[in-house]
């Protein structure tokens, strides 16, 4: 069988449970109703995104601050309504619905603060447009590498003075750095140096909730996310379902697969439920 690509959330899924990996990665059955934190972090990245695709030569210099931040609110509520037929099939009530509308825009707003102790003084130092620039990142970045079969969109390159970051945004309440995070900023280190061919200086999170936590890259680090590659591509060759076990934890109460797995629903009473394979 070819080898299939990977990606850092495809080699965390195998690792979490094997089973659940065979389900969406092999079979590639059809996922249930996306969660809500799914879903907001999808409209929470792409208002970030966006920000940094307008035009500011016109801003007066002396409100910048305040015009940047209005944009981001409202591209953020824009993304919101836009979304409004996914948000409904979550099922939620109107009240859960606001509740987590009103957080994911603290956490854009988190951001934003953050994002301005950076930006103010460039923008002091070099001028509105220029300081812009600086500092603004390359966004939802798509990388392959072809030697280590492993593929990901990194969603912030940041190139300031001289030093590559590369950042992923996260909407989760706990601010740690997992060993789940760390293998995936180990990949995005190795994509960055295959393509460029030189090590990135920093990797990091950035918990829009809380603050960036960041990683030094080393040959060490790189060195993981090879050996990791290497590990999930010789685990993953078979397509037998009785070579990817089954690990029962209190995860599996929210698992997507949870009903065929635990035998409650044959593999067609699936299928026909959710959808077809992709």
């Amino acid at each position: 069988m070819a080898q299939r690509i990977q990606s850092p959330s495809s080699i965390n899924t195998f690792k979490q449970c094997q089973r659940k990996y065979y389900y969406q990665y092999i079979l590639k059955l059809a996922q249930k109703v996306p969660s809500i934190h799914l879903q907001r972090g999808k409209i929470v990245h792409e208002a970030l995104e966006d920000l940094f695709k307008i035009d500011i030569s016109n801003m007066d210099k002396e409100y910048y601050e305040f015009e940047l931040k209005t944009l981001l609110q409202s591209l953020f509520k824009q993304k919101w309504t836009a979304e409004k037929k996914e948000l409904d099939r979550i099922g939620m009530t109107p009240e859960q619905l606001e509740f987590y509308f009103r957080e994911s825009l603290y956490m854009v707003n988190n951001w934003f603060r953050n994002f301005m102790k950076i930006l103010g003084p460039k923008v002091e130092k070099e001028g509105l447009v220029e300081g812009f620039n600086h500092v603004k990142p390359k966004t939802e970045v798509y990388f392959l590498s072809e030697e280590h079969q492993v593929r990901g969109f990194i969603d912030a390159i940041h190139e300031i003075d001289g030093e590559v970051s590369l950042m992923d945004y996260k909407t989760s309440k706990r601010e740690k750095m997992s060993p789940e995070y760390r293998l995936q900023l180990a990949i995005y280190a190795l994509l960055y140096e295959e393509k460029y061919g030189k090590k990135p200086q920093l990797v990091g999170i950035d918990f829009l909730r809380h603050k960036q936590h960041y990683l030094d890259v080393d040959q060490d680090l790189v060195d993981f996310a090879k050996l990791e590659c290497k590990f999930i591509q010789e685990q993953t060759i078979s397509e037998d379902i009785s070579d990817y076990s089954r690990k029962k934890t209190p995860l599996c109460n929210y698992c997507d697969f949870q009903d065929v797995c635990f035998g409650q629903k044959t593999m067609d009473e699936f299928i026909a439920e959710n959808g077809p394979n992709r």
